[in-house]
């Protein structure tokens, strides 16, 4: 059975201690008799992986691995020209924004602010369209989607099957046009 404590595994089990100078000087010894095993050991019971999910140091360890220290570090491709492909659509960016909603403490209007100060009507309007292109035009959608891309590259999730669908299908992301709008084209005749 692993030791309970660090301090147990700096300890070993059986005396180690030499007496003879002939023997202190082998490979292994110190001047001072003790063995270097003891030492060895213990620097391997910390290092080793066995223990990682016992100790609670070892999700902090696992946390500061990462390359970032929150979402907003984390940067896309074509993000400063405002060109990241899209992959949801609108109403699973819709989906997302009202799961977030639902998490106690969120405020939406906060929340507006960090992802590109986005205005509260322009928002209300994102949220009372429908269909998969209902929205796309406005820049909430955009915002959005770029928000939870980044959460999504920080937290380490994979992509959805729907995600992945969409990139096979629109190799350069979904059009950002709202495709329930009618629009007409004066020609000539």
């Amino acid at each position: 059975m692993p030791p309970k404590r660090k301090s147990e595994a700096l300890k070993p089990d059986i005396d180690l201690t030499v007496e003879s100078e002939d023997v202190a000087s082998h490979a292994g010894f110190r001047n001072d008799g003790t063995a270097v095993v003891a030492e060895r050991a213990a620097k391997n019971a910390r290092s080793s992986d066995a223990g990682e999910g016992a100790s609670p140091g070892a999700k902090r360890r696992k946390k500061a691995e990462k390359p970032w220290q929150s979402w907003r570090d984390v940067v896309l491709e074509g993000e400063k020209e405002r060109a990241v492909p899209i992959y949801d659509d609108c109403n699973e960016v819709r989906r997302k924004i009202r799961r977030l909603l639902r998490q106690p403490g969120f405020k939406i209007t906060h929340w507006l602010k960090e992802i590109g100060d986005i205005n509260y009507n322009s928002y209300q309007r994102f949220m009372r369209a429908t269909g998969p292109t209902g929205g796309a035009e406005n820049g909430t959608y955009y915002a959005a989607y770029v928000y939870f891309e980044k959460v999504r590259i920080f937290e380490g999730k994979k992509k959805t099957a729907k995600r992945i669908r969409n990139e096979k299908e629109h190799p350069g992301g979904l059009l950002r046009e709202d495709m329930n709008i009618s629009r007409w084209v004066w020609v000539p005749a």
